[in-house]
């Protein structure tokens, strides 16, 4: 037998800390990254679902199964064209971190270059989704298989 196990490094936030928003909410977020919300539409179609709930959406995460992490990783790379990480811990908690980065890796995005800046860019897109403010922290995660 034997165990694997990882640690990812980052200033973020416990996506698992919203709770389920409403499809209302889950709406408005994709409406803030149109490519995506239409890659999500013809996902749920290619499904066969007319009237989806949230947890329709959530299992457009088909690698992973991040759910609601991936789906907010990718509204912000697309509207904002910055890169955040989305993984789960032992907990079985999802997390979306900005992580540190070597500077050539971050070439084409734009420049973060405070905490509050990248605090600001968290809260604008979590307030869509959660009536109250998520906590937005320095996180170690680790998980392991």
């Amino acid at each position: 037998m034997s165990y694997t196990s990882w640690h990812t490094y980052g200033y973020g936030i416990c996506v698992s800390d919203i709770g389920r928003p409403s499809v209302e909410c889950i709406r408005n977020l994709l409406a803030m990254a149109p490519v995506l919300q239409e890659d999500i539409q013809e996902w749920l179609d290619g499904c066969g679902i007319t009237n989806p709930d949230y947890d329709d959406y959530m299992g457009f995460d088909q690698d992973f199964e991040l759910g609601l992490a991936t789906i907010l990783k990718k509204v912000i790379l697309e509207a904002e064209n910055v890169e955040f990480e989305a993984c789960d811990s032992c907990e079985e908690k999802d997390y979306l971190l900005f992580c540190p980065e070597y500077p050539w890796n971050r070439q084409n995005q734009i420049k973060l270059e405070t905490e509050e800046d990248v605090a600001e860019l968290f809260r604008k897109y979590t307030s869509v989704l959660a009536d109250e403010p998520i906590d937005i922290d320095y996180q170690s995660v680790e998980n392991g298989a």
